[in-house]
């Protein structure tokens, strides 16, 4: 059937472009983003290097003010003299008790706070080459001089007596040390040394003790952890570059995946609808192409194999048919399929229409042979329509479109066999779509009309029940078969008033019988898919019995087992639905689809109806006739009623009765008739 084109390749190509754009970006920005936190790790790590030193700095002063602090409470500690290391100190000479002497004759001398503490900084440079040193603006020991810092430090301190510390970063002989400077606060102990110094009198602050700590160790620290933490980064930034990478090679994949679905069929691989525009645009371009030739092709018996035979079977014929057709057909440009049962062979700059005849004659070589289907045997036909570039289309959709009216017209010319375009082919579409018009004003102008097809019990050939079928009295045609109007209300939506009116006119006829001896025949009528999945279907069939007064099981509903088995489970709710009003619910065309046993014992029915093609061959066909058997011996293993469709012999009513099946339907009894006939049979 012919649909319009729509070209995805632009879009996909742009979309590609700016997906590579993006990965660039992506790439960009990851990197950007791993030398922005390098940096940060830079600038965190000297932030830390400066908390080192400074701690480290911290933990000497207190330490070093700790000892001070313990040593002046007690004024000083004896040691052993040792003119080496302890010699007797000079600036303590004015102190009585400097030296003393043990009972055991062992000398001792005092040693104060500040002498002490500068001799074990001496001793120990400390964590990192931590130094300290004793100062002051007045000192006693040369040792204890300030240095240009120092005595800014304690003019500092001097002119603030609230600053408790100050630190700075310096260069000194070219190396960065950091320095901290806290003011020692005068005790009662320090003026036992320092009483005569009237600074000492006149301040709280005796002097400061600094502490020197060289960067060079702690940065070396700092850089190789920012080494160790670059390296972290740097793995990090080749994992994002991979990972960026596989996401974006995977969605290129998906974008590729996804032009080649947007080009190709993916039941058979074949050059899709889209692929086939692009290709006949680019051909209709060049100049050095002077024709081209479209065979549309259609198989012709594909929806009875689906129906019958489930679609698992349908895809492996289209499987089937695609791989033959593309192995055994050959010289085309392109062999495509558009989806259900069509497929589109394309052939440029070809000298006469003979050569195109033989072609379609080899496609239905093609099809001669059978095809294995798991274990069926399934012989398909197809009809091909030809349309001709430039003269029947200057466009791939109008060539595609005249193509697609020439199968339509082969089919209709009987099936397994080509036509080429013409323009009289656009009169035929017409017609069809003036009957279409028609059909609107058939209702209102009461052109429909039911005839009733008996159904008799086999056992004592009774009439028991009716099937009402809708014909149509066409004001100019005649008589219309349903097979020509009823696909053509079901996609215009007119099935719902159609099917409205057939199910007012059985209850009708129902009503008119319920006072007579046909008081008990049951009318069966066929509901459409749309009219079965209606929200309205349970409320007019309520509403049309109640209004005519007529026993609700006597109107029988009939259900294809094609339209029964597309929505299973939606149609058990709705069927059990209907079941409680009281209608009957009977499977036709049993057998011809694909029912699950686990879903049949499910549904509320109360007739399965054997398709007229098992009965047509019975008893010749063995395998009609098992399938024929086992259908009745399953509809009575569950309690349902079996009517067979199609009898037109006494030899298949035979048969019927000897298989226990309980009504037929059929020619031999009596082909579709007015009511008025069916009580002229009754009686």
């Amino acid at each position: 059937m012919y649909l319009v084109f729509v070209k995805p390749s632009y879009f996909i190509v742009l979309s590609m472009k700016k997906r590579m754009n993006l990965k660039i970006t992506t790439i960009i920005g990851w990197t950007l983003m791993v030398i922005a936190s390098l940096v940060f790790a830079a600038y965190n790590q000297y932030q830390q290097s400066y908390k080192i030193a400074y701690d480290v700095a911290n933990a000497n002063f207190d330490k070093d003010q700790a000892f001070r602090q313990w040593a002046s409470s007690h004024g000083g500690v004896y040691v052993p003299v040792d003119m080496n290391r302890t010699p007797p100190s000079p600036y303590m000479s004015h102190i009585p008790d400097r030296d003393i002497t043990t009972e055991s004759g062992k000398k001792l001398t005092l040693m104060n706070p500040a002498y002490m503490l500068r001799q074990m900084i001496d001793e120990y440079t400390g964590l990192y080459g931590a130094r300290g040193h004793i100062t002051a603006l007045e000192i006693l020991n040369p040792n204890s001089k300030a240095d240009e810092w120092e005595k800014e430090a304690l003019l500092e301190f001097r002119k603030d007596s609230s600053k408790k510390e100050i630190l700075e970063l310096v260069e000194i002989d070219g190396k960065s040390v950091l320095r901290l400077m806290r003011p020692m606060a005068i005790t009662k102990g320090c003026l036992s040394c320092h009483g005569h110094q009237e600074t000492y009198l006149d301040s709280d602050t005796a002097g400061g003790v600094s502490v020197s700590i060289p960067m060079a160790e702690i940065y070396k620290y700092s850089i190789d952890a920012y080494i160790k933490t670059a390296i972290i980064y740097f793995l990090f930034w080749i994992l994002g570059l991979f990972i960026i990478n596989f996401i974006y090679k995977k969605e290129q994949k998906a974008k590729e995946d996804l032009k080649y679905l947007a080009n190709h069929d993916s039941l058979t691989t074949l050059p899709n609808r889209h692929a086939y525009s692009d290709k006949v645009s680019r051909l209709m371009s060049n100049n050095k192409v002077e024709n081209l030739f479209l065979l549309f092709l259609d198989l012709d018996n594909f929806k009875t194999v689906n129906d019958s035979l489930g679609h698992s079977v349908g895809d492996l014929l289209l499987r089937g048919a695609a791989k033959r057709l593309k192995n055994r057909i050959h010289g085309f440009e392109m062999f495509s399929r558009f989806g259900g049962d069509e497929f589109v062979f394309l052939y440029a700059n070809i000298k006469d229409n003979k050569y195109i005849e033989d072609v379609a004659q080899q496609i239905y070589d093609v099809f001669k042979e059978p095809f294995i289907l798991k274990s069926y045997e399934v012989y398909a036909t197809a009809s091909i329509g030809i349309s001709i570039y430039p003269s029947d289309g200057d466009t791939p959709e109008l060539l595609l479109k005249n193509a697609d009216i020439a199968m339509y017209d082969a089919k209709n010319s009987g099936r397994s066999r080509f036509s080429f375009y013409s323009e009289e082919m656009i009169q035929s579409s017409k017609n069809r779509l003036m009957l279409e018009s028609e059909l609107h004003k058939a209702v209102e102008n009461r052109e429909l009309y039911l005839l009733y097809q008996p159904q008799i019990a086999i056992e004592n050939e009774k009439l028991v029940g009716v099937e009402a079928l809708i014909r149509w009295n066409h004001p100019r045609r005649g008589v219309v078969s349903p097979v020509e109007f009823i696909p053509i209300a079901e996609n215009n939506g007119l099935i719902m008033p159609i099917g409205e009116w057939i199910i007012d006119q059985a209850c009708e006829q129902l009503s008119l019988w319920s006072d007579t001896a046909m008081r008990n025949t049951t009318i069966s009528i066929n509901i459409s898919a749309k009219q079965l999945l209606h929200q309205n279907l349970y409320s007019y069939i309520e509403e049309a019995v109640e209004r005519t007064n007529v026993d609700v099981k006597l109107l029988e509903l009939e259900i294809t087992e094609t339209i029964i088995m597309e929505n299973i489970n939606e149609t058990i709710n709705i069927l059990a639905k209907l079941k409680k009003l009281g209608v009957s619910i009977a499977i036709d065309d049993f057998g011809t689809g694909y029912s699950s046993l686990s879903y049949l014992k499910k549904l509320p029915i109360d007739k399965l109806k054997i398709d007229r093609e098992f009965i047509k061959g019975i008893p010749q066909d063995r395998d009609d006739v098992a399938i024929t058997k086992a259908i009745i011996s399953l509809a009575s293993s569950l309690s349902l009623k079996i009517i067979a469709e199609g009898p037109e012999t006494r030899e298949h009513i035979e048969f019927l009765k000897d298989a226990k099946c309980d009504i037929a339907q059929g020619y031999f009894y009596s082909k579709p008739i007015s009511a008025k006939n069916v009580e002229e049979l009754f009686n």
